[in-house]
């Protein structure tokens, strides 16, 4: 019965994230131009650098993932009194950091204006004011950063995920009012750290009406403490490598460039985002699987097989986003955003083109962490992260906004796409090159063609509005299903869309 409630809770837990994730894309491509275009470029070009420049206060250094893990183990055993000797160590931790945290944000608030020397003096007091409300929820919140650990070891997805849903809906909503009562900057500050705590409560509250859950701030435990620091070390560096290749480049832009520049990359960052959104949860279809395999299995040609088998179905999926951001992602852009947004295209080609190579590979990527090798990722993301960073510095004073883009990609090509792959191939012995070939080789024809199509549609076809653009998106979207299907994919891969397709289209009665 266990085991029924839990899959339940889990196939609705995944509705409801995909759910999340179409209305946030919906929403955003809605709300951001209209948002943009009341409280201003410069302005939203500040919203977006606070954002930025906070996530490196609020870093858990891992002990997110590690709680979650150890917080699974000990459920499994049926050990509450461990469970709560770990939450009441961890708790006690967060608020440690919490503490150099703030110390560290009150320090850099007095060197706001030597740090961002492009932003004018209105802009720099803007930013001070913005800085204190948005560093006051990041202090008020970091403490309960482990609570969706918690709630996931719990198996209590569906009030998680619902708890994102009713955040979401709520800063919308309430931004919505706002700017139609004429408020702007500072009310969409304070509206995000206004639901936000109320989300913070909620969890908190249900938790402990729900669970046998109980913080003792006097526990103390010098092996947990070293247990816990040892597992979430390398993937902390991995996740401060990662945020600094992106997220930092509205900080650096915002040093050497200024709050226009600011505001036309975050555009390109926004749709990279969302890019990486939809393929990154088609990826979680598989991950059960692919982990239950790779953790059984030391065969490497039966690994290598299943890449290929997951690498092409994704090909195929991400295949079509890519070719219609390549044909209509500036026609799109200055349709959504305006023709002053126009440099955020090239932006996001080369934010998303990493991606090509690296979301096809989900499968070696989640044999490093079954064999535990996930340290040698970390250290060619953190070499790759300082290699962007100053490749960033030294091409926005020349480009702005499109030169730390530059940067990012270079590095991204050179370490997360080439050195990788090398790796994959010197040290996990996977014959990378076959499943290239298998892989991209195989199915580069058929994008190509459509490629070529689209760009020929998007030339003699211009979009004067929404309503033509969907019309040339739709076509190139047959015309992708309909070259791919007769020439790049096989009978599994078929087999599969239709049994999706009948999945979902009721044909009979029972």
């Amino acid at each position: 019965m266990v085991n029924q409630d839990s899959n339940k809770q889990i196939k609705t837990a995944a509705i409801i994230s995909y759910i999340s994730i179409i209305f946030n894309i919906v929403i955003g491509l809605i709300y951001t131009p209209w948002m943009v275009n009341n409280i201003g470029k410069s302005d939203y070009g500040l919203y977006v650098l606070v954002s930025s420049f906070l996530i490196y206060f609020t870093i858990d250094f891992g002990l997110g993932q590690a709680t979650a893990r150890f917080l699974a183990k000990y459920r499994a055993e049926n050990d509450e009194h461990k469970v709560n000797q770990l939450l009441s160590l961890t708790t006690k931790i967060y608020l440690l950091i919490s503490f150099v945290m703030m110390v560290a944000l009150v320090v850099v608030f007095f060197f706001i204006q030597n740090i961002f020397i492009q932003l004018n003096a209105a802009e720099i007091e803007k930013f001070k004011t913005i800085y204190v409300i948005a560093g006051l929820f990041s202090l008020v919140s970091f403490p309960f950063m482990s609570l969706n650990g918690i709630f996931i070891a719990y198996e209590r997805f569906v009030a998680l995920k619902l708890c994102d849903i009713f955040s979401k809906i709520g800063v919308i909503l309430l931004m919505v009012i706002a700017l139609l009562l004429g408020y702007k900057l500072y009310a969409l500050i304070a509206i995000n750290a206004f639901i936000g705590i109320i989300v913070i409560l909620f969890k908190f509250i249900y938790l402990f009406r729900t669970t046998a859950i109980k913080i003792d701030l006097k526990y103390k435990s010098k092996v947990l403490t070293q247990e816990l620091f040892s597992f979430s070390i390398w993937s902390s560096i991995l996740g401060i490598a990662q945020r600094l290749i992106i997220n930092i480049a509205p900080t650096l832009l915002g040093i050497y460039s200024g709050t226009t520049a600011i505001a036309v990359f975050s555009i390109g960052m926004l749709i990279e985002s969302y890019v990486w959104t939809f393929a990154s949860a088609l990826n979680g279809l598989f991950l059960p699987k692919v982990s239950g395999l790779l953790s059984t299995s030391a065969n490497r040609e039966q690994v290598l097989q299943l890449m290929v088998k997951v690498g092409r179905i994704q090909l195929f999926i991400i295949g079509i986003l890519y070719i219609g951001m390549i044909t209509l992602g500036q026609e799109f852009i200055v349709l959504w955003m305006g023709p002053e947004f126009t440099n955020s295209f090239p932006i996001v080609l080369m934010l998303i083109l990493p991606g090509f190579f690296t979301l096809t590979q989900e499968i070696a990527s989640t044999l490093l962490y079954v064999e535990n090798k996930i340290k040698f990722k970390a250290i060619i993301f953190m070499v790759a992260a300082i290699i962007s960073v100053l490749l960033s510095v030294f091409l926005i004073p020349y480009f702005g906004a499109i030169g730390a883009a530059m940067g990012i990609v270079i590095s991204l090509i050179i370490f997360e796409v080439i050195g990788v792959n090398i790796f994959y191939y010197k040290i996990m012995k996977i014959n990378i090159f076959y499943f290239f070939k298998a892989c991209l080789l195989k199915m580069l024809p058929s994008l190509v063609i459509v490629l070529g199509f689209g760009l020929a549609v998007n030339y003699y076809i211009p979009a004067p509005n929404f309503v033509v653009f969907f019309i040339k998106a739709s076509l190139i979207g047959v015309v992708y299903m309909l070259v791919m299907w007769f020439f790049s994919l096989n009978k599994y891969e078929k087999e599969l869309i239709l049994s999706i397709y009948k999945k979902f289209t009721p044909n009979k009665l029972n």
